[in-house]
């Protein structure tokens, strides 16, 4: 087997692992403008390009959240007119009537929401957060600081509270 065949094949599994992750990452940053399959395209041939380059001094996921994100950040400050999606999936809206399931979709609607109107820097340390990262992972994958992740993790509840609290 090549090179080429054993590293592309090394590639889709990889891509298989974590493709839950990168869609949600994608998801988070898309908008009207960018569509979360243009992201997720752009993110996997970052990904591919980067492959021979990761030494393993991080873990795969840290390097995937990274490479997603930064690729995701990229994109949205290239395109300075995009405003964030702040609607949700129709099919995940479609997928139950339970009236339990409503509300929890409306809560999850009003959070992505919120979400959507936070700087792309904050939008990646809540993703990672409510993906239960530690702050160290948060940290390793942002380049801050774990103090600083706090702090700014701390900033951006109480934003999102507030904004909660009186809805625009």
């Amino acid at each position: 087997m090549s090179h080429d065949s054993v590293r592309q094949e090394q590639f889709l599994k990889l891509l298989d692992e974590y493709k839950d992750l990168i869609a949600k990452i994608c998801y988070v940053y898309s908008s009207p403008v960018v569509t979360m399959d243009d992201l997720y395209q752009e993110v996997a041939a970052n990904l591919w390009t980067g492959l021979d380059k990761f030494r393993g001094e991080a873990k795969i996921s840290t390097w995937i959240y990274r490479t997603a994100i930064n690729t995701c950040i990229t994109w949205v400050r290239r395109d300075k007119s995009s405003k964030m999606r702040t609607d949700i999936d129709e099919a995940m809206l479609m997928a139950d009537d339970s009236s339990e399931n409503d509300s929890r979709m409306e809560r999850y609607r009003m959070l992505h929401n919120m979400i959507g109107t936070l700087k792309p820097m904050e939008k990646a340390i809540v993703t990672m957060w409510l993906d239960d990262k530690s702050y160290a992972e948060i940290a390793s994958v942002t380049g801050l600081s774990v103090a600083n992740v706090a702090t700014r993790l701390h900033r951006i509840k109480e934003k999102l509270s507030k904004r909660a609290e009186k809805p625009e």
